[in-house]
């Protein structure tokens, strides 16, 4: 499932061929064997982030956003729960890092869009989303192994 706003499909787009080569990836990768941390697909261009985490409750944690690089959020082993809202309407808790294209955010929780992600499944989040990854449901925290492939935009 790919859900996106109309009026940012430039920014969203993932038709390129940076994206298909981390879908590629993906598929044809052993995701179980890989440890924990950074794998580069194509330089700094495209690349991996393999973690193990324990999700935890939607409250405690912020929207985060990025300006270089979407994101292709894919879980291997567990769920999690990611909230989507657009960064737009969002308001920045920090400087936006250049260096790590990075900054955190703070939207209402009820106002944004979720997923729940399983085994398998995956979401793409834009520059154009604020997105706050690993929440747990309401079984509460559990083990997460998942994938975050950074793909630059």
């Amino acid at each position: 499932m790919i859900t996106a706003n109309l009026q940012d499909m430039v920014q969203n787009d993932i038709s390129g061929e940076r994206f298909a080569k981390a879908f590629a990836w993906l598929a044809e990768t052993d995701l179980a064997s890989l440890e924990p941390g950074r794998h580069t697909i194509d330089g700094d261009d495209i690349f991996a982030n393999v973690m193990s985490t324990t999700t935890m409750a939607a409250s405690e944690k912020s929207y985060e956003a990025h300006r270089v690089y979407a994101d292709i959020h894919y879980v291997i082993e567990g769920e999690e729960r990611i909230g989507t809202a657009p960064v737009a309407d969002a308001e920045a808790l920090q400087d936006f890092d250049e260096a790590s294209d990075f900054c955190l955010y703070s939207y209402p929780d009820g106002d944004a869009s979720w997923s729940v992600l399983r085994a398998g499944d995956f979401c793409v989040t834009p520059p154009a989303d604020a997105h706050k990854p690993a929440c747990c449901g309401d079984a509460g925290p559990a083990a997460l192994r998942k994938i975050c492939v950074k793909v630059r935009v």
